[in-house]
């Protein structure tokens, strides 16, 4: 193995820090007391590609593989519609038949039943059909939604990292959930109701055109205010409704960081401070400064939003309320007047009016419709940034290196965070490491370690130079199946929320689906007890009463630290990995701990390629070799006697270790 350093110049940014952008938190938020930010990262994001195209026309193509259904649900609409709307027709013949003077009482009763059974007939049919329609319609719904949020969170999953770095995972969670419910209904249940209005209006016109010609007209000189007035609200609620959405996203992303980190905001008493950041974003309608009048509030926020959209509805509720209930007041008294003059029956008047009431309903119903779909259209622009959106480093593609040997080449690697590009992490950082050799990464916390392993796992790519894995560079390989050959063992491993047993066959379960197999096939428990005692896990395992079956708790939080790193190294063990990436997997540990795990980290080195990042001496001592980094920069490499014989800056390091060891012993 060579090591090559280099004299070049540095950045005094921690490399292994989160990103700088990140941790900004809300140290400008005194700035926007009165007006805080409530834009979408993801609207300003110039990762997001906003030329494609998600409008109304996009959300209909959802449900395309429901057309066919919804085609039989369609014929179902208009037998169902055509049913109901025989009622006024009916009911006006039953008036006409009762108060028709030249008719026998006998004759009257006869017609009554004749009409009452034909009407039974048509309802109870009707009722039937509605049945089918109303499952087709909603069934569609809930499959939409369901391959919606799919595709969607498939789309997230793809992102590269610095993708994750800039969204929150709030506002992500928000896309996911309350943005896909908007554009269910939208997609299919909707436009059931569209055309089923629609058809009420053509033919409840017809037939009041059929039974009077002259109030008819009255109607149709109407409508074209009130669709004119729609269009505008339309558009109002679509603008509207795009910032209520990103609102609720920033404050779900608040909500979301709150509860997950909810020991740290207890440690700290911040229930109040987490309070305070989310009203901020909500508003507090019980604030009595931030008023201008009435329920109006002075500060932008998701209560502000919601205001205005109600104020809106009200407003074009009580318009086309009051345009409605005039014009059934004129009808009245000109339909009124031609039942005097003998122009019309009183039985026809009163079908008239049920028609033109069901018109009205229908319009009302529209204008709801049409405010819905606008909201589902504001929504839709977020849902499919994201599903449309090219990640910058792919996960498939390129050359599948089924098996890797272990060595690993950087030449001249620059890297700079892509939210930071104008910050150096490392500048023509160049090392060799060879086949099954053991190298420790040490150095000053932020000197560019954990930057190593995040542009080897490419995480990121690097911004200069070349990183080649048995000669290959990565960038030409597919990702994921390279991955499946490293093993990474991080300094606070997450798990997740499932069983010990489903954490340590988590990555060989990746393996499976990749290959078109079930997750869970080929996995033999014997291999699995065979990886837990390698990582000295299986003795405390075994001591819970569910064994491999105990399930650890949300980012395994019912295990302590020494268990949590120890079933982490089974689950990189399990994949039996060509190349084992060690990031400081014992530094957060107590001494009992970290002998155990260090136990592991030993037996599970042997037979491979290891980089380890660690503090600990006796996690480096017997390393091949021990690369020294500081100020993002090699200082030197060489074995531990080595560099304890010419390296100042080593043996500095060394001695800090030891003193810290030897003040831990003494507390203890």
């Amino acid at each position: 193995m060579a090591v090559h350093p280099k004299d070049t110049p540095y950045s005094p940014v921690a490399a292994n820090q989160t990103p700088p952008d990140l941790e900004s938190g809300y140290a400008d938020k005194a700035e926007h007391e009165h007006e805080p930010d409530l834009t979408s990262p993801l609207e300003s994001d110039s990762l997001i590609d906003s030329k494609k195209d998600n409008g109304g026309k996009r959300i209909l193509q959802l449900a395309r593989k429901e057309w066919g259904m919804m085609a039989l649900g369609m014929v179902l609409l208009v037998i169902t519609q055509v049913g109901s709307l025989s009622v006024p027709y009916f009911i006006g013949k039953l008036i006409d038949a009762i108060s028709d003077a030249d008719m026998s009482t006998e004759e009257k009763r006869d017609e009554m039943k004749a009409i009452t059974y034909q009407l039974c007939a048509i309802l109870g049919f009707t009722s039937v059909m509605l049945f089918f329609r109303g499952f087709i319609f909603n069934g569609a719904g809930e499959r939409v939604v369901s391959r919606l949020r799919i595709q969607l969170f498939k789309a997230i999953l793809q992102q590269e990292i610095a993708f994750f770095d800039k969204n929150k995972t709030g506002e992500l969670l928000s896309r996911l959930s309350s943005d896909t419910s908007k554009l269910q209904d939208a997609a299919t249940s909707s436009v059931s109701v569209f055309i089923r209005q629609c058809l009420s209006i053509v033919i409840a016109l017809t037939m009041m055109f059929v039974t009077s010609w002259r109030l008819s007209c009255v109607i149709v000189g109407v409508v074209p205010l009130i669709v004119a007035f729609a269009v505008s609200y339309g558009r109002f609620v679509k603008r509207l409704s795009k910032k209520y959405t990103d609102a609720l996203a920033k404050a779900a992303d608040i909500a979301n960081e709150s509860i997950a980190n909810i020991r740290t905001t207890r440690a700290f008493a911040a229930e109040d401070v987490e309070t305070d950041k989310y009203k901020e974003l909500i508003g507090d309608p019980d604030d009595p400064t931030d008023k201008v009048f009435c329920w109006y509030p002075k500060a932008m926020s998701t209560h502000k939003l919601g205001i205005q959209k109600s104020m809106g509805h009200g407003g074009f509720i009580g318009i086309l309320g009051g345009i409605g209930q005039f014009t059934l007041v004129g009808m009245l008294y000109y339909g009124g007047t031609l039942v005097l003059e003998d122009k019309m029956t009183a039985g026809r008047l009163i079908s008239f009016m049920m028609y033109a009431l069901n018109v009205g309903m229908s319009l009302a119903i529209f204008a709801g419709l049409f405010s819905s779909f606008m909201e589902a259209i504001g929504a839709s622009t977020r849902t499919f940034e994201i599903i449309d959106r090219d990640p910058a480093l792919k996960l498939r593609g390129g050359v599948k290196m089924e098996t890797v040997d272990g060595r690993i080449d950087f030449e001249d690697v620059s890297f700079s965070y892509p939210s930071r590009p104008d910050v150096a992490v490392l500048d023509k950082f160049s090392l060799e490491i060879q086949k099954n050799t053991k190298v420790a990464l040490v150095g000053q916390s932020g000197g560019g370690k954990s930057t190593v392993i995040s542009l080897l796992e490419r995480f990121y790519d690097s911004t200069g130079g070349t990183i080649r894995v048995d000669g290959k560079d990565i960038k030409t390989l597919d990702q994921s199946v390279l991955r499946l050959n490293f093993g990474l063992v991080a300094q606070e491993p997450v798990l997740f929320g499932v069983s010990i047993l489903d954490n340590i066959c988590y990555g060989v379960a990746a393996k499976q689906v990749g290959e078109g197999l079930d997750r869970n096939a080929g996995i033999s428990m014997d291999r699995v007890v065979e990886v837990a005692k390698m990582a000295n896990a299986h003795e405390f395992i075994s001591q819970f009463p569910e064994g491999y079956q105990t399930m650890v708790g949300e980012r395994g939080i019912k295990l302590s630290g020494g268990q949590k790193q120890r079933i982490a190294i089974a689950r990189a063990l399990m994949m039996n990995p060509s190349i084992l990436l060690l990031d400081e997997a014992t530094s957060a540990l107590d001494a009992q701990s970290e002998e155990l795990v260090q136990e592991a980290i030993n037996r599970v080195m042997e037979g491979r390629t290891v980089v380890v990042i660690a503090h600990r001496l006796s996690t480096i001592k017997n390393a091949d070799a021990i690369v020294l980094l500081k100020d993002h920069k090699i200082v030197d490499k060489g074995r531990h006697d080595e560099l304890m014989g010419r390296c100042v800056e080593y043996q500095d390091l060394v001695k800090k270790q030891l003193t810290a060891a030897r003040e831990e012993g003494n507390g203890a």
